[in-house]
């Protein structure tokens, strides 16, 4: 898609020390964005950017339960860079704005998209999606060479990156932990299918499942769609019981309906060391292991419900888990 360029006036605007974004009275040497930065999933310390001419962020990267974060959120640059904002197309409509005013881009949801600007001066500039500030869109600019401490348990930080990572979200009593690629819990209630893909680029290889972890309302069908080439991969639960086909045919597919209300725990079962684990958080309620009573089977593997129940789901997987 070509990319479109939308910008408050013609060229490339410059910020002053107007949009710095420093509070009355605070030092230019040292920044607290502790409050700032509360909430926000993907913060993974301070990116080292400086002695690029130009950066760009994603607008709509995965993160804050889904589509809705900036990558990086909190960057150091150089005096005189310009930054440029590209809208992934992901999370619906999103804004960039700065926190004191200075500018705004338009609300826009198309992917490729993009917003320039050009940072003169030292200093902090806060950055905000005004549709999902509370969900935690929110961004930073750090010109030169000012100290900045990004979370309560870290100290000022460096043009080196050094601060210590945020947690991305829960980790369901460690399964997550060292899982590469996860980034919180990606909300996908509302939809009757979610899509979860197999061999997805993680964990240093096309060794993850993307998105890792996912909520989903009681009743929707999950679908695992086998992408990478490192296989074989399978789907497995040994607490619900349920295992797909050990293969590594591209573009295999695996589906269960999930009822009730709970949490399923899986892995892969070649790559679950590497941290090709994953998640499946059904409804608002408890974090707790579902019980085999919660779970339809597709393909004929388990009968853990009544038969007309699994006939109808068998009827349905039939559709959507052809090769």
């Amino acid at each position: 898609m070509q990319r479109r360029q939308f910008m408050a006036a013609a060229g490339t605007v410059a910020l002053g020390t107007a949009a710095s974004g420093l509070a009355a009275g605070q030092q230019a040497d040292e920044v607290s964005l502790v409050d700032w930065f509360d909430g926000v999933s993907n913060l993974d310390g301070l990116v080292d950017r400086t002695g690029e001419s130009e950066v760009t962020i994603t607008v709509g990267a995965q993160g804050n339960g889904g589509a809705f974060a900036f990558e990086p959120p909190a960057v150091r640059i150089d005096p005189g860079t310009t930054v440029v904002w590209e809208w992934s197309g992901n999370g619906g409509a999103h804004d960039v704005a700065a926190e004191d005013g200075s500018f705004a881009s338009e609300v826009e949801s198309q992917s490729g998209a993009t917003f320039e600007r050009t940072v003169e001066e030292a200093g902090v500039v806060r950055y905000a999606c005004n549709p999902h500030k509370a969900l935690g869109m929110r961004g930073a600019l750090v010109v030169g060479d000012v100290s900045v401490t990004l979370t309560a348990s870290t100290g000022a930080g460096t043009s080196s990156g050094s601060e210590e990572q945020a947690p991305p979200g829960p980790t369901f009593d460690g399964w997550l932990d060292g899982v590469g690629n996860y980034e919180g819990v990606v909300d996908r209630r509302g939809q009757d299918t979610v899509t979860v893909t197999v061999g997805a680029q993680g964990n240093d290889g096309p060794y993850a499942f993307d998105p890792p972890a996912v909520r989903v309302d009681p009743g929707t069908t999950v679908v695992w769609e086998w992408a990478g080439t490192e296989g074989p991969y399978s789907v497995v639960d040994d607490g619900l019981g349920f295992a797909s086909e050990h293969t590594t045919d591209v573009g295999h597919r695996y589906a269960m309906e999930f009822s009730g209300s709970g949490l399923s725990k899986y892995y892969c079962t070649d790559y679950r060391d590497r941290g090709m684990r994953g998640v499946v958080l059904v409804g608002d309620g408890p974090q707790e292991v579902m019980s085999k009573s919660s779970l339809a089977v597709g393909g004929g593997l388990l009968a853990l419900v009544s038969a007309p129940m699994l006939y109808g789901l068998r009827e349905h997987v039939r559709d959507t888990t052809q090769d």
